[in-house]
């Protein structure tokens, strides 16, 4: 079970890829890449495993991210455009 702290930290972590794809809907980009320039100072420490997990929840559960296999050990996120809408009133903007 995850502690408050923690819980907290994800859902920073998910607003914070969720603005950026906002900001920049054409954005598309690795774990790493996600890692080092999409999250804010607050969102930064957190572990690329955790990245990845936001990643996969946002793209397979609530499907606002697209997920294009980039090489063989490469994936690519991005906004799945056609959600825009549903991403910006979550986001309450």
């Amino acid at each position: 079970m995850q502690s408050d702290e923690s819980s907290d930290d994800s859902s920073l972590l998910i607003r914070d890829i969720l603005i950026h794809v906002v900001n920049h809907p054409d954005a598309k980009d690795t774990v790493v890449g996600i890692h080092k320039f999409w999250l804010s100072a607050h969102s930064a420490h957190q572990s690329g495993n955790k990245v990845r997990d936001a990643l996969e929840y946002l793209a397979e559960q609530k499907r606002w991210l697209t997920k294009k296999s980039a090489g063989a050990a490469l994936t690519l996120y991005g906004l799945d455009k056609d959600r825009l809408d549903e991403v910006k009133k979550f986001l309450g903007v």
